[in-house]
């Protein structure tokens, strides 16, 4: 269900994007009317026009920066929603297997630990850890497994002849990615998958580049070259910066009805457990690789 909020956060992100050339369609015509109307004013001067268009352009210029830093605000909330759910699928806790499960395969994976220790051949031990982690079905073991890798290909890599040393240590990054499809969900991983697609809707543009040629044509670059950085005209221009709709809600932890809020919780409660634990990851890959710093 979680991913589920995922996928509709993206959505509404997508849809509000896909908006923006009507939106800005709609504005340009308000403001071209405006600004013909005065051109057909012939109560006024020439220097009248002249003063009436430029008002109305930096009226109408400093609305759509307004407007635009609200759309992209709430953009940007959907995208944050969609990135909070993401995590909260990948970093919930894999639900442990029955006491029995878990002490059998806690004394077998003591066991496979010794052997690997005192075997005297480097592919005599990849085999018995191979044949180990294949028996292993459990998602929670295997996440386990995947912790604790680098005890595991520790003595295989001390044992593995020079000339070996590359394929040995590429293989066993290979099984050691493999892990992650035992304890991993389709969910877990689409959401993982989706945390890169969030990262460059972020930094993508908010407004095509035809949209923003219109606006200099209609109201200047003074303008158009704010429109996809209203972050940047709002620090020149701060108390005209409009409050947005996620800075006006309460800061209090809000508790839905499927229980999203316990969800986040126990998220942010495993969020210190879990880089711990990809710390580890991280210096078990590397050093599989071979990739110590000073090497």
């Amino acid at each position: 269900m979680t991913f589920q909020k995922v996928k509709d956060s993206i959505q509404k992100a997508h849809e509000l994007k896909h908006d923006n050339t009507r939106f800005y369609r709609e504005f340009q015509d308000k403001v071209r009317a405006e600004i013909n109307a005065i051109a057909g004013d012939n109560d006024l001067s020439a220097d009248g026009r002249y003063n009436r268009t430029t008002a109305a352009k930096k009226k109408h210029g400093a609305d759509l920066m307004k407007q635009v830093y609200t759309r992209r605000q709430e953009y940007l909330a959907h995208l944050k929603d969609a990135k909070t759910h993401a995590e909260a699928e990948i970093y919930a806790k894999i639900k442990k297997p029955d006491a029995t499960t878990l002490e059998r395969f806690e004394a077998s994976l003591r066991k496979v630990k010794t052997e690997l220790l005192l075997s005297m051949n480097a592919k005599t031990a990849a085999s018995k850890l191979t044949e180990f982690i294949t028996q292993v079905s459990d998602p929670y073991c295997a996440s386990i497994l995947h912790e604790q890798f680098a005890d595991l290909a520790g003595p295989i890599i001390a044992q593995t002849p020079p000339s070996e040393n590359a394929k040995t240590r590429h293989e066993l990054a290979q099984t050691f990615e493999g892990l992650t499809m035992k304890f991993e969900s389709e969910d877990v991983r689409a959401a993982r998958d989706t945390l890169g697609s969030i990262e460059e809707m972020e930094k993508s543009k908010f407004f095509m580049d035809l949209v923003s040629e219109a606006a200099a044509d209609t109201l200047g670059r003074e303008y158009s070259n704010y429109l996809n950085a209203t972050d940047a005209y709002f620090a020149l221009h701060e108390d005209e910066r409009p409050i947005t709709i996620e800075e006006e809600k309460p800061k209090t932890t809000q508790v839905d009805d499927d229980g999203y809020g316990a969800a986040y919780r126990a998220l942010k409660e495993s969020q210190r457990e879990s880089k711990e634990a990809n710390a580890k990851l991280i210096e078990t890959y590397n050093s599989i690789l071979g990739q110590k710093t000073g090497e």
